[in-house]
């Protein structure tokens, strides 16, 4: 009886110890912007995921880039992007999703001016 007790506590332990906090966006940087026709803008997301108090704490970040106009090429690390503008002036949305390998995720989304 003591026993099942003791297997009970510790299993209840384990699962109360692995909470996954969901990744944060702390902003995404567009640069230059605004950008000429057909220019390019190199792209930054900053996120992190902090899980240091959980077992999950070793947990790997993906990034994905959404952009309806314009092309998205993947940069040198996948927090970095570039964005080719397309030949129409206006105001052109660029997001960034992050995404833990437990499915936390967070999106962000930033405004670039096409001149």
């Amino acid at each position: 009886m003591k026993l099942n007790f003791i297997v009970i506590y510790l299993l209840f332990f384990l699962i109360g110890c692995t909470h996954n906090y969901e990744p944060v966006i702390s902003s995404i940087k567009a640069d230059p912007n605004p950008v000429d026709l057909n220019g390019t803008v190199n792209l930054t997301c900053n996120a992190k995921d902090d899980d240091t108090s959980s077992s999950m704490k070793d947990e790997e970040i993906s990034y994905e880039w959404f952009a309806s106009i314009g092309e998205i090429q993947y940069g040198e690390s996948p927090e970095l992007a570039i964005w080719t503008a397309p030949s129409e002036a206006g105001y052109y949305s660029i997001t960034c999703k992050v995404t833990d390998q437990y499915n936390g995720t967070d999106i962000e989304t930033i405004s670039v001016t096409v001149q």
